[in-house]
């Protein structure tokens, strides 16, 4: 009862100490669950774990008394565990799902990754952290002169939404705290459909009241926004709070690279300074902006999952992060297991991505299912090293010089319109016959297409123009004028990989794998067979980016060891090969037939041959036509 009775001392001194108008110095204020839960703050009651997660961003002690537990469940809403509020944040850590183990004490960590499930309640700690720290600043009294900004700035918090709907959504949330809650009704100037602004005790002393002059300046102001990069800079923000982060499409500079990059700098700017603008020496001096990112997660890519993973290192980036993934399930404990359920059985591996909050390789990866792509391996079909005499192939061509192979596929059609793979292979600096160089040149990587071209007859190429032009020109001075740079553009390369994609499904492709003999040869030599070929778990690994509903970015999983070279030569073979589909069914006098069958079309080509002998129709018996 004794804190009970401290808290409504210090809500009593929160709602009158601004109404005495020359009182413009710093008050005390509350900590942020008391303020949300109190009848005179927002009057909202919190989760569990949304305590933990406020809790931690702030550095409250957890609460660790075995008598006070809470309970957390499946999504089946069976298998329950209790925990203390300090131990369920020891099981998230053991667990992998949070880079801190325990709160420190007065240690905030103000930039926080939260990848939680959907309906876990996002926008309501979104909306909490806003409320809170709009209070934070009027309490301050004269906020500018605290942070050392001019007297005429305005201090910004800004909520960024993936679009005007989501931001209208948050913005509903907020501002009902705000109508709500007491304490602001002294402080609110005015309320737009995007943002609100508030007078703190300073603008009141020498402007007068909002409501007795509209004019009166309102120097806070917490804006909801759509995610533009352009539109986001140059006001100082002291909260930033990117909501649905990692769903950001990339359109007119809205990727949430562009956005972070926009808006996060001003956040480093709110340092406590003294009478002489000088920052105020003490055991933390850092600044009081905060950076949230909240959202569930896509896949292992994008600015959320870097931000995310940084967190869990051990450098000082991270010493100021809080990061934690949590599911739905454990979050909100309201939400009914009939909901799960239904989810779960229409699409395993989405449910746990936008309900579970996981990052997966699986869950967002380019191919759907692996068995549409073991489909396609044929196990009769072997690597070439040479190819056939006349027959027309496809080439598909990555460049890296540094860091990156370079990597090359070939392929043909078969008498079936399938595209057939004949071989795939890379170079790379440091490997194999490059294992002393540093870096690739374009005559190295130029001589080793030229060579390869000696032995497959090159119909049609392709590569990334991007910084090759130079391999353009070597391979040009080579006589392989019909390798061609191609300007891959976000379309273009959506189209690539989905046409790939098409005929994967239309099991259109004949690709070929670790054959059983070796694979029982590398056996009993006792080393490691990998399941399938490099490029095969390549394609595996890949990851979608939606960009719009009908373009999506494919890359590797942006973590190491892993890489797209070989991806991207096939599919550019195979767009190739695609694309020339009953174009190509005869060149130079020979129909293009599976190389399997290449020694039954030599038998019966010789016969054909010895019959027109017979005839006297053969070409060779015939008079030229300069001699008649």
């Amino acid at each position: 009862m004794a804190r009970k009775s401290g808290v409504g001392n210090l809500a009593r001194i929160a709602l009158n100490a601004g109404r005495l108008k020359s009182d413009t110095s710093s008050r005390e204020v509350v900590d942020i669950i008391t303020f949300i839960e109190s009848d005179w703050g927002l009057n909202l009651p919190l989760y569990p774990v949304q305590k933990v997660i406020l809790k931690a961003h702030y550095g409250i002690p957890l609460d660790d008394d075995p008598s006070n537990t809470f309970k957390v469940t499946d999504f089946r809403r069976e298998n329950a565990k209790e925990f203390t509020e300090a131990g369920y944040l020891r099981w998230l850590y053991d667990d992998g799902r949070s880079n801190i183990a325990e709160v420190i004490p007065g240690q905030e960590r103000r930039n926080m990754i939260l990848s939680i499930g959907r309906r876990s309640g996002k926008s309501t700690i979104s909306a909490c952290v806003a409320a809170y720290e709009t209070y934070k600043l009027i309490n301050k009294g004269y906020p500018q002169k605290h942070y050392g900004l001019s007297p005429n700035s305005m201090i910004q918090l800004i909520a960024v939404a993936t679009g005007k709907d989501q931001a209208g959504l948050l913005y509903g949330e907020v501002s009902g705290h705000f109508s709500k809650c007491a304490f602001f009704k002294r402080y609110t100037a005015n309320h737009t459909m995007s943002y609100a602004r508030f007078q703190t005790p300073h603008d009141i002393e020498e402007f007068g009241p909002y409501a007795d002059n509209p004019k009166a300046r309102a120097s806070v102001k917490v804006t909801f926004s759509a995610c533009n990069a352009k539109g986001l800079r140059g006001a100082g923000n002291i909260v930033i709070i990117l909501d649905e982060v990692a769903h950001f499409i990339e359109a007119g500079g809205s990727s949430a690279e562009q956005v972070y990059d926009a808006v996060a700098p001003s956040a480093a700017t709110f340092t406590p300074k003294d009478d002489k603008g000088k920052p105020v020496e003490g055991d933390d001096t850092s600044s009081d902006g905060r950076i949230i990112l909240i959202s569930s997660p896509l896949g292992k890519q994008g600015l959320f999952y870097k931000l995310f993973e940084l967190g869990k290192t051990a450098g000082d980036a991270a010493d100021n992060m809080l990061c934690i993934q949590a599911p739905t399930w454990e979050v909100n404990p309201t939400v009914p297991s009939q909901v799960f359920k239904e989810r779960f059985a229409q699409d395993r591996n989405v449910f746990f991505t936008e309900f579970g909050g996981e990052f997966s390789d699986r869950t967002l990866g380019w191919i759907d299912d692996p068995e549409d792509l073991y489909a396609c391996i044929d196990p009769a079909l072997k690597p070439r090293s040479r190819g056939d005499a006349r027959r027309p192939y496809f080439v598909g061509f990555d460049l890296g010089l540094v860091n990156d192979a370079s990597a090359i596929a070939i392929v043909h059609l078969d008498s079936e319109e399938k595209v057939v793979l004949d071989y795939i292979g890379k170079i790379k600096a440091g490997e194999g016959e490059f294992a002393d160089k540093d870096r690739l040149d374009f005559d190295a990587v130029a001589n080793w297409i030229h060579v390869l071209s000696r032995r497959f007859y090159f119909h049609q190429g392709m590569f990334d123009m991007w910084n090759a032009i130079p391999l353009e020109q070597a391979l040009a001075k080579k006589g392989l004028q019909q390798m061609k740079g191609e300007h891959f553009t976000a379309t273009l390369n959506s189209l690539i990989y989905q046409n790939f994609k098409a005929l994967m499904w239309d099991k259109r492709l004949r690709l070929f794998d670790i054959q059983p003999k070796e694979r029982e040869k590398l056996e009993a030599a006792g080393k490691e067979v990998p399941d399938h070929l490099e490029y095969i778990e390549e394609l595996k690994s890949l990851q979608a980016e939606y960009k719009s509903k009908y373009v999506i970015n494919v890359q590797a999983p942006q973590t190491a060891g892993k890489h797209d070279d070989l991806s991207d030569a096939l599919v550019r073979a195979v767009w190739l090969a695609s694309q020339s589909i009953g174009a190509t069914r005869h060149f130079a006098g020979t129909r293009n037939q599976d190389p399997n069958q290449r020694a039954v079309s030599a038998k019966a080509r010789r016969r054909n041959h010895r019959m027109r002998l017979l005839g006297g129709s053969d070409p060779k018996r015939q008079i030229q036509k300069k001699r008649r």
